[in-house]
């Protein structure tokens, strides 16, 4: 989901020519009703009963010199190094473990640039700007593989995922049927899951959850969930994230009973780490990263160490990987200055050693 701030905490989502209102934390006209569904006012509960620990901040990118504009999506590759997209470049951005600045690649085939994916040392680049598909070894973009996508209407939103076997795609549209599609190699639908209801229920990007696709909500504390190898016309099932708390649940509210006219941004992105999925949290100054099971039980709440809260903190994208330490988590934000923050979360009594 692009995000251009307008106006009074008014902002839009802008991929592929869509328009979706929203608003971000403390940024919304405030509610006079603080009125929650009874499934909020449970998460709220659950969460201040669960523990809460610090994220460590392992390094952040600084100044100009980070080659970074409007960072967008962020993947972590080979040997703990990250590559950057950045939709106002038009490029992609890798630095090393470490933090160092190791290249930029600017091909001009790159339009709005998002990772979708890795396949060994192949980076899978949706370009939303083209409705192209690239493949990137070794900072250069192989021109001969790329397959085009074909979008259903120019006004549609769509998010890509590539695993290491499959591709699929979410289609997310006004006037359009929504749906999850499982795409073939040549990036033709093998098979589509309808998405019912109301578009903006489903903005939001795609993950690999073991043998299970997962499509995000940014607007719901839920997720969607199908098996990897879906059939045409299969029905997602709904997982409710239990314990997910936000000081825009009252907007929420609000909005599902027709009394606000933008719905409230809870979540921007996610990632799954073997049996946990991590939530990037959207709060007003800092980062935070809430722990889920596979039931979508909320085991830990990870908040980084701030000064003073900021209605102008707007983070994109999460990419998690575990390590010997712990966990390793990648945060881009667009404000309140273009940046890529790295953080690490080591569980208490956690040895290094991995999880089953």
């Amino acid at each position: 989901m692009d995000v251009s701030a307008l106006g009074r905490g008014l902002w839009v989502l802008l991929v592929g020519g869509v328009l979706l209102p929203g608003c971000l934390p403390y940024s919304c006209q405030p509610q006079a009703n603080e009125a929650l569904y009874p499934s909020d006012s449970l998460s709220r509960q659950v969460a201040q009963d669960t523990p809460a620990d610090t994220l460590e901040r392992l390094w952040q990118t600084e100044g100009t010199d980070t080659r970074l504009s409007h960072p967008r999506t962020v993947r972590f590759v080979e040997d703990g190094a990250l590559v950057v997209s950045d939709v106002e470049r038009n490029s992609l951005v890798r630095f090393g473990a470490d933090g160092r600045l190791v290249r930029e690649v600017d091909d001009q085939g790159f339009q709005t640039p998002y990772l979708i994916g890795t396949r060994g040392d192949t980076l899978l680049v949706f370009n939303a700007g083209s409705n192209r598909i690239d493949r990137v070894v070794e900072g250069r973009r192989l021109a001969n593989r790329s397959v085009s996508y074909t979008r259903p209407a120019p006004e549609t939103l769509v998010y890509m995922l590539a695993t290491d076997t499959s591709m699929y795609a979410k289609v997310v549209g006004q006037n359009t049927a929504s749906f999850v599609a499982r795409l073939g190699a040549d990036a033709q639908p093998l098979a589509r899951a309808p998405l019912r209801g109301p578009h903006w229920r489903y903005a939001g990007f795609l993950r690999a959850w073991g043998d299970t696709l997962v499509s995000l909500s940014g607007f719901r504390p839920a997720v969607d969930l199908l098996p990897r190898g879906f059939r045409d016309g299969a029905t997602p099932d709904s997982l409710a994230l239990v314990g997910f708390d936000s000081p825009m649940l009252e907007r929420r509210y609000a909005f599902g009973q027709g009394d606000a006219t933008e719905a409230p941004l809870l979540s921007p992105a996610a990632a799954p780490v073997g049996d946990t999925l991590f939530v990037l949290n959207l709060r007003p100054g800092w980062v935070q990263i809430d722990a889920y099971d596979r039931r979508g039980r909320l085991q830990r709440r990870l908040v980084e160490r701030y000064d003073e809260a900021s209605p102008n903190f707007y983070p994109l994208d999460l990419d998690a990987r575990r390590t010997e330490a712990g966990y390793v988590f990648a945060v881009t934000l667009r404000s309140p200055t273009p940046q890529l923050k790295v953080l690490r979360w080591q569980p208490e009594g956690d040895s290094g050693r991995r999880r089953p």
